[in-house]
């Protein structure tokens, strides 16, 4: 292995990986809807947006965290990935029409982002080498 490597200094972003990782995501989300759903159905209790948010952002780093696994190389750039398609997908989906690039929407799409890099590192310590 020569030192200058120039095939291995290339990043290698591995899309099945980041595409596992965004399913994984919404996957959590939904049974998490429906968890919620059926607890304010059958009970009094309202769920609060911090919570909703706290919870959106745990599955997006289990999200973050089954790339960084799956991936060979750079598991903190599978979790940005992640992170930042799991924020736009879930941005348009949403029912709160949010004036794109706003102060506000930075700030949260850089905090998605890096929860899912945490995850995504904690992924890539997790993996068998």
């Amino acid at each position: 292995m020569r030192k200058n490597n120039l095939d291995a200094a290339r990043v290698k972003l591995q899309p099945l990986a980041v595409l596992q990782g965004v399913a994984l995501a919404f996957g959590l989300l939904l049974l998490i809807a429906l968890a919620l759903a059926l607890a304010v159905f059958f009970t009094t209790w309202q769920a609060t947006p911090r919570l909703l948010n706290l919870l959106a952002h745990l599955a997006v780093v289990a999200g973050a965290f089954w790339a960084g696994k799956r991936c060979l190389r750079w598991a903190w750039l599978h979790g940005v990935v992640v992170g930042l398609a799991a924020f736009l997908l879930f941005g348009l989906l949403s029912s709160a029409r949010q004036p794109l690039l706003s102060w506000l929407w930075w700030q949260r799409m850089l905090r998605m982002v890096l929860a899912a890099m945490f995850g995504g590192m904690l992924g890539g310590l997790g993996r068998k080498v």
